[in-house]
Parts: structure tokens; sequence; C-alpha cells
């Protein structure tokens, strides 16, 4: 009997597919978190400089955003799986180019985030898309939750990694032998990607030319993009602002590796509880209970910058992010098969989301630059506390499609 309670209904499985889906999903996902945390230190390191930091973060989010558009036309025209394995190898080339050029990153870090962002539009196009074919709405929470505990365990182990490997080393040879080895993993993600199959459509115009038609005619469906913007508005200051302040209070790289594990141990026991008892008939309860824990989390941050209250802010960050994040994605999906295009229109889907959410983005690191130019303990609360304090409105967002 206890047994048959784990058992996972039929109707809940994952296909071949969707199984290879999350295992590459995991190599991609260990090989960004092995760097992708330090390349802001690497910054940092390079120049103490937030403006610098801010500017790459910046760059490489809004060519992100306009290249989705782009390569989203691209993608329908030709395969959602090439234009996986297109941000496959670009994320590779990127680290290649850093492992080659090492402290010269600095004097073209402009180009850099163009990289990046133009690797990861791709990347994300492709898998967000694959999402969508390798799953279903009975299975979807369950598949989005999985996927959430394999990028979390990624997640987990990267960094403790790589700030250990940091650590063995004198100066930057640390950084460069970690962003040697994601350069590897990235290549294993390409082989691996071969394993996954194409689907043929004869599906192949892009329907982004209906969209105002669209939204006049589900105007529902215009409120849930605007929920991907103000999901985004405070995701471009946390990649990389809570890091910096970590290593200012406590300059060591291995620290802050094994406090992003005590995080992300955190997103995975929460992602785990969402795969086995999340409802979608319960969206808009989710999505308010993520928001108000997310914004009760920076309250800490009022009191004093120092190690407890940054690790707080986090701590309770990384529990209540998943909840938000695989709820409104699970939504998103579902809003699709009930779109006049269906299935025929999760290309465009796609890159409307990652349009707008890099959108929101860009906008709160502007926000964050304009006010925070330099480590103030002042100014930085304030200002990460209102941009998480618009989540709030996002249950509003969810309309029923």
């Amino acid at each position: 009997m206890i047994l048959d309670r784990f058992k996972v209904p039929k109707e809940k499985r994952f296909s071949e597919q969707a199984v290879i889906t999350l295992m590459n999903q995991s190599i991609f996902q260990f090989g960004n978190a092995l760097s992708m945390i330090f390349i802001n230190l690497y910054l940092w390191r390079l120049t103490n400089s937030l403006l610098i930091n801010g500017l790459f973060n910046l760059t490489a989010i809004l060519s992100q955003g306009v290249m989705t558009i782009f390569l989203g036309k691209v993608a329908k025209r030709r395969d959602r799986l090439t234009m996986y394995r297109y941000g496959i190898f670009l994320t590779a080339f990127f680290y290649l180019c850093i492992v080659v050029t090492q402290e010269w990153m600095v004097d073209y870090f402009y180009l850099f985030a163009l990289l990046k962002g133009i690797s990861q539009a791709a990347y994300w196009i492709g898998y967000f898309t694959l999402v969508y074919d390798v799953s279903n709405n009975e299975n979807r929470h369950r598949y989005l939750g999985w996927n959430q505990i394999s990028m979390s365990g990624a997640n987990l182990l990267g960094p403790a990694m790589a700030g250990f490997i940091i650590s063995l080393y004198t100066e930057l040879t640390g950084y460069i032998m970690v962003f040697s080895f994601a350069f590897i993993m990235f290549l294993v993600a390409a082989m691996g990607s071969l394993r996954m199959k194409k689907e043929t459509t004869h599906h192949k115009a892009y329907y982004m030319k209906f969209l105002p038609l669209l939204l006049t005619k589900k105007p529902g469906f215009g409120l849930v993009l605007l929920g991907w913007f103000i999901i985004g508005f405070p995701q471009g200051v946390l990649m990389y602002i809570p890091h910096i302040l970590l290593y200012d209070i406590f300059p060591d790289e291995s620290f802050v590796g094994y406090m992003n594990m005590l995080f992300l141990m955190l997103s995975i026991l929460a992602s785990y509880v969402i795969s086995r008892f999340a409802r979608l008939n319960a969206t808009k309860t989710y999505l308010f209970v993520a928001a108000f824990g997310m914004t009760f989390s920076t309250v800490f941050l009022l009191w004093d910058i120092s190690i407890w209250t940054v690790v707080l802010f986090m701590s309770i960050g990384s529990i209540f992010k998943p909840l938000q994040a695989n709820t409104y994605a699970a939504h998103y999906y579902r809003w699709l098969d009930h779109l006049p295009l269906k299935e025929n229109f999760r290309v465009e889907s796609v890159v409307l989301r990652e349009s707008i959410i890099n959108i929101g983005r860009g906008l709160g690191i502007v926000i964050f630059m304009i006010f925070s130019a330099e480590i103030n303990p002042t100014t930085i609360p304030w200002v990460i506390v209102s941009l998480m304090a618009v989540q709030l409105l996002i249950p509003w967002m969810a309309k029923e499609s």
C-alpha cells in the first residue's frame, strides 16, 4: 500500500525522449553551473566594478531578447532541435574564447556579452519548445518539477566544485581551469543532443504577425505575457549581485560555492514537493505564496548587509522561486492549448516568453545601476526590495484560458 502511493500513474509517466531531454539538460546545466556565477566574480576580480558587471549582464540579456525574436523565425522554418544544438555549440565557443583570451576578456567584455546572449537565445528557444513537445498537460507539472530538480542538482554540485578548484590555485588560474572544464561539458551535451529525434512538421510559417489579432481575440493572453515581464524584473539583478555581495563580505570563492550548495538544496527540496503535489487548479494560490515569500526574503537586507542577512535572503528566495517558476510555466503551456493556432504557435510562444522576460531583466538591471553604482549598504537593499515587491502583481496576470 505504501509503495502504491509513490507509484506514478500511467498518464504522468515520461516518454523516452522526455528522459533523454532531461538528462541532456542536466549535463548542459552542470557546465553552466560550473562557470556562470564565477564569470561575474571573474569580472569582479579583474575590475572591482559593479558598473562593468552590470553592463556585461545588461548587454547579454538585451542581446538575448533581441536575438530570440530573430532566431525564433529561423527555428520555426528549420527545426527546433537544430536551434537547440546551435545554442550548445555557441555556448561551448563562448567558454573557449574566455580560456584563450583570459584577462583580456575585460577589454572585449561587450563582445563576450553579445556572444553569451546569442548562445542563450538559441539554446532556450530550442529547449523550451522541446519541453512542450515531450510533455503534455497530464505530466507537465511533473516534468517541470523534475527539470527543476535536475537543474538544481547540477547547480548544487557545479559551483561547489568550481569554488574548490579555484581555491587550489593562486591568482586567476583556477578560473581558467573551471572554464575549460565547462567547455568540455558543453561538448558532451552536444554529443548527447544527437540522441534526440527531430519532429516532422508541415507548419513552418512564422505566425508572429498574428499576435495583435490573437491578443484581441484572447485578451487574457496579453496579461499572461505581461506576467513574464514582471517575473523577469528582479531576475537580472539576482543573476550577479548576491554572489558579489557574498564575495565582498567574505572573499573566498569556495565559500560562495558552498553557500550556493545550500541555496540549491533548498530549491531541490521545494521542487520535489511541487512535482509530487502541485495542481493546475491552484495556480493563483501558488503564485501569491511564492511572490509573498520572495518579497519577505528581502526584509532581512533592510536590517543589514552581512553574511547572515544575505544568506537568509538567498535561502528563503530559493524555496519560493521554484514554486513561482514551475507554476507560471505550466500555466503558460496550458494557455497554448487554448490559442487559435495551438501547438503551431509553440515556437512563437517561446520567443514571446524569452523576449519579454529578458526585457524585464534588463530594465531591472538598469534601475539597479541608476540607484546603486557601487556597493552601498543603504541603497542596495531598498532597490532589491522594490524589485521583488513588484512580484505581488503576478497572481493577477495569471488569467484562466
